[in-house]
């Protein structure tokens, strides 16, 4: 007669073996549970942070359009009074700008300082133009070179103010197809929470004069040699006198 064999045994240990593997499970799940809340609640996530952040920076923003703030004088007779009315024009302009708008001010004041020799070009005098942007309706407000008489198909813009005319260069920069590149290595860089790098944005302005990769040279030169964003301790090299020797 053969005899049935004896299961038992084997079935309570697997039964125990179940156990412990449920154990540590549920162990697993309680401490992941506890490590996640921790983490939420100690470092909240920070995609979520961003969001906060740029939603409150923009209510304030739409909060500071109502207030219908003034637009700040636009004096100087130095270069560093230049970089200060430049500071504050700025500022003024940040206000009502998304984040993502936004331009350094070491370029912004760059430019303008190369385009306008620190704020003393005819253009910047006369028609409160820093960055020589131009106009090709003839009914509008314009000035032309020295030399030409006729009108040749385009003329430079005149604005109703200084501050005026760096809102234009910041909306260039912003919409302007020959800037897209410009634009995409500033995303990129505010997506990884990196400090946005005047000496890097600068090669992506080749296309703003006819000599290309030598202006942003030049450029780059200007922003290095002076301490444009910390105007209380600026020190400016070159001065409009020597910017010249850069050209």
């Amino acid at each position: 007669m053969i005899k049935k064999k004896n299961n038992n045994n084997h079935s309570n240990g697997k039964r125990k073996y179940d156990w412990k593997h449920y154990l540590k499970f549920m162990l697993f799940i309680v401490i992941a549970g506890v490590v996640a809340f921790a983490v939420g609640t100690f470092q909240p996530n920070p995609f979520a942070v961003k969001r906060i952040n740029v939603g409150t920076e923009n209510y304030y923003i739409d909060k500071i359009k109502d207030l219908q703030l003034r637009e700040p004088s636009f004096e100087y007779e130095t270069d560093v009074q230049f970089v200060k009315a430049m500071h504050k024009c700025i500022d003024y302009l940040n206000f009502t700008l998304p984040v993502d708008k936004r331009v350094p001010y070491e370029m912004i004041t760059a430019q303008a300082a190369l385009e306008s020799g620190w704020g003393m070009s005819r253009f910047a005098k006369e028609a409160n133009n820093l960055y020589g942007i131009r106009v090709w309706d003839k009914n509008a407000k314009y000035l032309l070179p020295t030399g030409i008489k006729k009108w040749p198909g385009w003329g430079v813009r005149v604005f109703s103010s200084k501050c005026q005319s760096v809102k234009e260069y910041i909306r260039i920069l912003n919409e302007h197809p020959a800037y897209e590149e410009f634009r995409k290595l500033r995303a990129e860089a505010r997506d990884n929470d990196e400090k946005l790098d005047s000496l890097v944005l600068a090669d992506y302005l080749d296309q703003y004069a006819a000599t290309g990769a030598e202006y942003t040279k030049i450029l780059k030169k200007i922003i290095e040699q002076n301490s444009l964003k910390d105007f209380d301790d600026v020190k400016l090299l070159p001065t409009s006198k020597k910017l010249k020797k850069l050209i």
